[in-house]
């Protein structure tokens, strides 16, 4: 999910950069920044798929470390971008939407990542008989059934999580169970907030 994070980073910066005609020196600041963000965060994704796919267990875990928060700093870098544009009378509104829906579809991509790494290792050792409690209880581990005996979640799981909430504001059957979980929630909803707001209050002529 990191590599396609990388990629909408990368196609959300080109499109900011058609959403403004006229941009602020503080658009240009944050275009200058996500130049530099984007591009190194899609190298280190391929370099955290290189070292999995070679079972380079030494580097995989900071590789991957290094790319999730590259690409947190590229995702916000966005969103502020987006937020400065909607204030200049000069931005593009074709270019303003295909904007806001790569910055949704992206805080999508880079959360899934986020949840994966702050709860899988949890899942684990919970699996493994361990006493512990993983960051995310899903509803799956609490019914007693013989189907889900021994379930632990999927890759499908985290992108149905993310999924949910950024399009609800908040989690649905899933409970952060951590305080990182809990804080990660907080900021993706706090990104899929602002593009809304900003979006109507745009549309309804209270801004510009």
């Amino acid at each position: 999910s990191l590599v396609v994070a990388s990629v909408l980073d990368i196609a959300t910066a080109q499109s900011l950069s058609r959403t403004d005609l006229a941009p602020s020196y503080a658009v240009k600041i944050f275009q200058i920044l996500d130049t530099y963000a984007s591009p190194v965060a899609c190298i280190t994704s391929l370099l955290t798929l290189l070292c999995w796919a070679t079972r380079a267990r030494k580097w995989l875990r900071p590789m991957f470390d290094i790319t999730l928060a590259l690409s947190m700093v590229a995702l916000l870098d966005n969103v502020v971008g987006l937020v400065l544009c909607l204030f200049d009378k000069q931005e593009n509104p074709a270019f303003l939407l295909l904007s806001a829906l790569l910055v949704y579809v992206e805080n999508i991509a880079v959360f899934v990542a986020f949840y994966w790494r702050f709860d899988h290792a949890f899942q684990q050792r919970v699996a493994d008989g361990e006493e512990t409690h993983p960051g995310i209880l899903f509803p799956h581990s609490t019914m007693q059934m013989k189907s889900l005996e021994g379930w632990r979640p999927a890759v499908i799981d985290y992108v149905f999580l993310s999924f949910n909430t950024s399009s609800t504001f908040g989690p649905t059957l899933p409970v952060p169970l951590r305080g990182s979980i809990q804080l990660g929630m907080m900021v993706q909803v706090a990104v899929a907030m602002t593009v809304l707001v900003m979006l109507a209050a745009r549309a309804i002529g209270l801004i510009g």
